[in-house]
């Protein structure tokens, strides 16, 4: 997989370095936004690195299963089938988190062109009283090692969401999922509260808590069918299906996955994990 989001950084920094500038607070939250997504596609990277890896690994395992099939034995095919759906789940995550920085920065792209051009175009005089007010009339809400501060205002939405994504990064699940659930509760109409649900979902399944990722999945989508995210939150629920070892009900979704989502990558990983299971499409 290759990332496309250089392209997007270039228009970023593009559109903080042209002429006519930006007010510094602006320039100041969206250059925090654009590191802190540096430091997350960097994470992304390595897992990544480290999920085609132990491809290599198992690719080289079948190998050798090959050579000699009669000395192989059924738990060592079944011990090879668990590390290729593992595989497969990490990579599908990776493809998720992929997907949504790049939406992020492509919003932060969008911000900072719009600054550029209220500054050029903002009456003499309006940049020197300080920073623009945001739609609810509230300064952005600052970010102060990792937390947010917000000084008794409404939270700036932006800011709220990648703090909550970056705690997901991390592993931090617990304060991900609070973020990610005052988003949604505060913003439920703004372009992200689908992906906020989503991620509360994502941050139960990897906690363990494969009854909860479900029920998460559900109400996201319960709330916003046409999430662009369904088809990832419809297969997550066969994978919590098969983490419960609810064979019937993961098979069940992952045909739904297959039959609802023709030709995407969804679609093809519920193929795989269907022929895996030794069951028909």
């Amino acid at each position: 997989m290759r990332f496309p989001l250089a392209s997007t950084f270039i228009v970023v920094f593009a559109a903080l370095t042209a002429a006519g500038c930006i007010l510094p607070d602006e320039m100041r939250q969206i250059e925090q936004d654009v590191a802190q997504m540096r430091r997350e596609l960097n994470d992304v990277k390595q897992d990544q690195t480290d999920a085609l890896g132990q491809l290599d690994l198992i690719e080289e395992q079948v190998a050798a299963v090959a050579e000699q099939p009669l000395a192989v034995s059924r738990d060592d095919f079944a011990d090879l089938a668990v590390q290729v759906q593992q595989v497969a789940r990490d990579l599908s995550n990776v493809d998720q988190r992929v997907a949504d920085l790049s939406g992020r920065l492509q919003d932060v792209a969008e911000d900072a062109t719009q600054a550029r051009e209220y500054a050029r175009t903002a009456p003499a005089g309006a940049d020197g009283g300080g920073p623009a007010d945001d739609d609810n009339g509230t300064d952005p809400a600052s970010i102060v090692g990792g937390e947010m501060d917000y000084g008794g205002a409404q939270p700036d939405p932006k800011a709220l969401y990648n703090t909550a994504y970056a705690d997901y990064s991390k592993g931090n699940y617990a304060l991900a999922i609070s973020g990610f659930e005052e988003y949604q509760q505060k913003f439920p109409d703004k372009p992200n509260a689908d992906n906020a649900l989503y991620w509360v979902a994502e941050c139960r399944f990897s906690q363990g808590d494969f009854g909860g990722a479900i029920r998460g999945f559900d109400d996201m989508l319960s709330r916003y069918s046409d999430s662009d995210k369904a088809a990832s939150a419809n297969l997550k629920k066969a994978l919590a299906y098969l983490e419960q070892n609810d064979i019937q009900r993961a098979i069940l979704q992952l045909r739904y996955v297959h039959g609802s989502y023709a030709g995407t990558d969804e679609a093809r990983i519920a193929r795989d994990k269907l022929a895996s299971l030794g069951a028909p499409v």
